[in-house]
């Protein structure tokens, strides 16, 4: 049996070297249509489809306002959704800024994320050095001047200093202390925004202001929930509504407070549905690359079997049966179908180490969280 496979691989391969040009368009077709669908649906899994690597992401929402496209809310507004829900098993909240950080003599410009004392416990990260920081080191304005890096600045900016924890780094020509940091896989809750590390939501570096903490008009900061076990999002979203409704009536300033919650991995709900949307869009015309490819790919052997009628019908008459041959041009196909798969695996492989290293836009934070 072994001798009958290598005979017949060694027949499809002295055929198909005899039709140079038929070889080469069928291989590349098939590569084309197997590279161009993995690396779709690589970035589909990545940004849509692929939970949140944290423990039970199915009870994590972002909590977003009921009209789409205005999804901040206010520190005052969170603290209140935090204490007075009955649906949640935590809210934590975060937002994105930019500053510069500098240790020794070098200087960077950084995406950092100031998030609640709450924030790690909550999602359930643990530190791959140091400690992360909690609840209980937050008391009040600019009082907890500590951050966690992030496992990549740490080793790209800072050669994976071994004694990194415990050193002061300078923000915006403010002390940190860095207490800890956050390990290779967790880059925060947002699938394409990485930032270089976290730290307390009650510190100002940046120069805000005051008000921040008590202004309930500054709409700049998302909220992020755990839903307790056995809770619905019908039943969260019920919870806060209620709750928005008795601020609304307390603080006139709060008019048009409302609570929708929204799978979080996209800004909330920012890019989520354009994002879903493209995403989907892609993943359809990668389908109907593929499609295109099986008919291309059906014609061309089609026409190579057509151009072969009068060696096939000899090779009939001399005594061949019509299984022989129907199985050296199965042959044929498996290895030019073998041939293809390898170059689109190699192709895609390809495009997706360069898809996880890009860039798109050198001044933020965006990464493509895909991998070979």
């Amino acid at each position: 049996m072994i001798a009958g496979l290598t005979q017949g691989l060694r027949h499809a391969l002295r055929q198909l070297s005899r039709s140079r040009a038929f070889t080469l368009i069928a291989i590349l077709t098939i590569a084309l249509g197997i590279g161009a669908n993995v690396v779709v649906f690589s970035v589909l899994n990545a940004m849509v489809l692929r939970p949140l690597d944290v423990p039970n992401p199915e009870r994590l929402y972002n909590v977003v306002h009921q009209e789409h496209g205005y999804d901040n809310q206010s520190y005052p507004d969170y603290v209140d959704f935090k204490n007075k829900n009955t649906t949640f098993s935590e809210l934590a909240a975060y937002k994105i800024n930019v500053s510069g950080l500098s240790v020794g003599n070098s200087a960077y410009k950084c995406w950092y994320a100031r998030v609640s004392g709450n924030y790690f416990d909550m999602v359930g990260a643990m530190p791959e050095r140091g400690r992360f920081f909690h609840s209980n080191d937050e008391h009040g304005a600019n009082s907890a001047p500590y951050i966690v890096l992030s496992d990549g600045f740490w080793r790209s900016r800072l050669s994976a200093d071994p004694q990194i924890v415990g050193k002061i780094v300078d923000i915006n020509k403010q002390p940190f202390t860095v207490i800890g940091v956050a390990p290779a896989t967790f880059h925060g809750i947002d699938l394409f925004l990485w930032p270089d590390f976290w730290m307390p939501i009650v510190n100002d570096p940046s120069n805000e202001g005051p008000n921040f903490l008590s202004d309930r008009g500054m709409h700049n900061l998302w909220i992020l929930g755990r839903l307790k076990l056995g809770v619905t999002a019908q039943q969260a979203s019920g919870d806060l509504n209620s709750i928005a409704r008795q601020l609304r009536s307390q603080h006139p300033e709060d008019d048009g407070l409302s609570a929708r919650l929204v799978k979080p991995g996209l800004m909330g709900d920012m890019f989520g549905d354009p994002a879903r949307a493209f995403l989907v869009g892609v993943m359809l015309l990668a389908l109907l690359v593929l499609l295109a490819v099986c008919v291309n790919l059906a014609s061309l052997f089609a026409a190579r079997t057509s151009d072969r009628g009068r060696e096939l019908a000899i090779r009939l008459a001399i005594g061949s049966s019509r299984w022989q041959i129907l199985r050296q041009l199965l042959g044929e196909a498996l290895v030019v179908s073998l041939a293809g798969g390898a170059l689109g695996t190699v192709f895609s492989a390809t495009l997706l180490n360069a898809l996880a290293h890009w860039r798109p836009f050198p001044e933020f934070p965006v990464h493509v969280g895909v991998s070979a």
